[in-house]
């Protein structure tokens, strides 16, 4: 396996470009699991490519970069073995040289190959001076009057978690906009004094995947309308380019793929995906039995000679995670 230079892999301090890691660093696998990197070689290639997924996302390498890929008969069969028996056969790796050489559309002019999404990011425990469901619910809900809201028809549930950490609620009014606004004691900026962000952390967003869980439903619970019962999908919307690709990061360390659109007209941002994880009380997802979702190869082609990175892990399947999206490559 070998990535471009500049591809970013997540370690357990962060991303970091490939070119920068080194022999004893943790990366992840196609599981989320941390595994140590036990090769690193840099060199030259001449022959690499881009691949390029149906959400537009890519990933690039040279002619010996490999995909842990599903084809329409392995799907089929994953459907087929859902809610009866476990499917256990592996993914095979396909070298990008080989993929190459067929067609990425079969008989019936549907796309062939597809990535399933990795599983959530096993990222460590943290420990926080707010639990991660309070943080992520006040930095999106609080107000200039000190009162938090909780969205419509959340408020109940909001309310509990909040007691379950130990705070003291008071309820102030519900607005007409169906929010149920609040006080609690004691304060959240309180709290996090002398570090209160206006941003989501860094630190937040390293948690474990039960803490990133928590975060994520504790965003989605601060607004109105962010989960469609009809569709069975989520979104978030942001004026802030930067704090939606954020939230975006969040979604898809958690193993859902996500999508994000530009509405220039309204001059926001949104970040759609659907998940089997509970994250909001109305939920009715189905549960998860095989993965949470798969993009497909929608194009390879080439691009200019560069430096390389080939590394080799003590995992089983010598996968790691690539890009925002935490495509898996081997």
């Amino acid at each position: 396996m070998a990535i471009l230079a500049t591809e970013r892999v997540l370690t357990l301090d962060w991303w970091k470009p490939a070119s920068k890691l080194e022999v004893g660093d943790y990366v992840f696998d196609k599981d989320g699991k941390p595994v140590r990197i036990t090769l690193v070689q840099q060199y030259r290639s001449e022959s690499c490519h881009e691949v390029t997924f149906s959400d537009y996302l890519s990933v690039a390498g040279d002619e010996h970069l490999a995909l842990p890929t599903e084809n329409s008969k392995y799907r089929k069969r994953t459907y087929e073995y859902k809610g009866v028996n476990r499917f256990r056969r592996p993914l095979k790796p396909l070298p990008v040289s080989e993929l190459l050489a067929l067609p990425l559309k079969n008989v019936k002019n549907r796309l062939e190959y597809s990535v399933p999404t990795a599983k959530a990011i096993a990222l460590p425990h943290k420990d926080y001076p707010v639990p991660p469901f309070i943080f992520g619910f006040w930095f999106f809900s609080r107000r200039s009057t000190k009162t938090l809201a909780a969205a419509r028809g959340y408020g109940e549930y909001v309310g509990e978690k909040f007691k379950d950490h130990g705070y003291k609620i008071t309820k102030h009014r519900t607005l007409h906009t169906g929010e149920q606004e609040f006080k609690v004691f004691p304060s959240i900026e309180s709290q996090l004094i002398p570090n209160v962000p206006n941003q989501l952390t860094q630190n937040y967003l390293l948690g474990s995947p039960e803490q990133r869980i928590e975060l994520l439903s504790g965003i989605l619970c601060a607004k109105n309308r962010q989960y469609s019962v009809k569709t069975d999908t989520f979104r978030f919307t942001s004026h802030h380019f930067g704090t939606v690709k954020l939230v975006q990061g969040l979604v898809e360390s958690i193993g859902c793929k996500s999508k994000l659109i530009e509405d220039e007209y309204l001059k926001n941002y949104t970040v759609t995906f659907k998940s089997r994880t509970q994250l909001v009380p109305n939920q009715i997802s189905p549960p998860v039995k095989v993965h949470q979702a798969r993009r497909y190869v929608t194009n390879i082609s080439p691009i200019p000679g560069q430096m390389c990175v080939h590394i080799e892990t003590d995992g089983a399947d010598n996968t790691i995670l690539v890009g925002e999206g935490f495509i898996s490559v081997c």
